[in-house]
């Protein structure tokens, strides 16, 4: 799975928790739930420090990992530095 399908599955994870705590499909008591969350990292399947919205509707607890093919078969998270597998390889040769 890419990042990009990850991304909609997790966002749709979070969906659905607001609506089961919603209670409802009404979409104001959606939208209230959905201000309300505060997922932790345990909860995702991302590697986000979890899920909390701001005022503009924008994750502050959203994070990215930088992933490299570094032996022409696997990928290491190189950065963030606390998150990183193993060292960025530069310069990048390609595939």
């Amino acid at each position: 799975m890419d990042d990009t399908a990850a991304r909609q599955m997790q966002a749709f994870f979070v969906l659905v928790d607001a609506i089961d705590r919603a209670g409802s499909t009404e979409p104001a008591k959606i939208q209230a739930a959905l201000k309300a969350t505060d997922l932790k990292p345990d909860q995702l399947m991302m590697g986000y420090k979890g899920v909390k919205f701001d005022d503009k509707g924008q994750n502050v607890l959203a994070s990215g990992i930088i992933i490299q093919l570094q032996d022409g078969e696997n990928y290491f998270a190189v950065w963030p530095k606390a998150s990183a597998e193993k060292e960025p390889m530069l310069p990048y040769k390609g595939w």
